[in-house]
């Protein structure tokens, strides 16, 4: 996946309905990242943590995480909403730059492997963990579950916004393997023990809530103020009171390869 830094630093404009509107993560994807890693005493880095969505859940289960985060404003809401959680400390300032005082036995990214610089990310992915440890990435998914209403936004966006992409299909179960970044982590030296889970769940977001959590995407985010306000004025005149979303929430686990090259 390409890397563009003008949308990856975009998100800052929406920290707070970020954090108000995205998704969390399923309480099954938490055991399964802990059940790979060894449990809550391990030592963790996270890339990409945003406004913590992913390092709350974590958190809540004893580990002890270093969250890095690139934007200040979203850093700011990250810090803010896990001082409950002693073992958590926020690094503001690109994963691609930072190194833990010892390499960790879990690094997870949550929403955002996507954003690092694909000429370092492996190689640094495996600087920073420890032989043994545990590398978990995860992506929500998701689409209207009324298919006709689904159907007349994708009409939407294909009218006003043709560049935007707008892919709502179901994460096919069978093909994980296929998908990025199965399919360059599978050719990699520094990581061995493939493996990948998909969760299906759902949620309900009011009309309001919808059009707010597509705002906090980056494509909306550094789009045209006149073309956004007639396309979200567009898919508001859409949607129902109610808005029921099939989530698909796609992980991947690997294992850092040991010092002596041994899976």
């Amino acid at each position: 996946m390409p890397q563009d830094s003008e949308r990856r630093l975009a998100f800052g404009l929406a920290a707070e309905e970020y954090d108000l509107v995205r998704p969390g993560y399923p309480a099954a994807l938490v055991d399964a990242v802990l059940a790979h890693c060894g449990g809550t005493g391990v030592r963790a880095v996270e890339a990409g943590a945003g406004t913590g969505k992913a390092t709350r859940a974590f958190a809540a289960r004893g580990l002890r995480i270093a969250a890095v985060e690139p934007d200040p404003a979203m850093a700011g809401i990250l810090a803010a909403s896990c001082t409950g959680y002693r073992g958590v400390s926020v690094v503001v300032g690109a994963f691609e730059g930072y190194l833990p005082a010892e390499p960790c036995g879990l690094l997870f990214s949550a929403q955002a492997w996507h954003w690092i610089d694909p000429a370092v990310r492996w190689d640094h992915a495996a600087a920073v963990l420890a032989a043994g440890g545990s590398l978990a990435l995860f992506w929500n998914f998701d689409r209207i579950i009324d298919d006709a209403i689904q159907d007349e936004v994708t009409r939407a966006h294909r009218n006003l916004t043709p560049h935007i992409s707008w892919d709502t299909a179901p994460v096919p179960e069978d093909g994980l393997f296929d998908r990025w970044p199965a399919t360059e982590i599978a050719g990699l030296a520094a990581f061995t023990g493939l493996a990948a889970r998909l969760f299906r769940w759902e949620r309900v977001l009011s009309r309001r809530q919808y059009v707010q959590y597509l705002a906090t995407h980056s494509p909306y985010l550094i789009l045209d103020p006149a073309t956004r306000d007639e396309l979200f004025a567009r898919i508001a005149s859409i949607l129902p009171s109610r808005v029921p979303l099939a989530e698909d929430t796609v992980l991947y686990l690997a294992r850092r390869t040991l010092a002596d090259g041994r899976p």
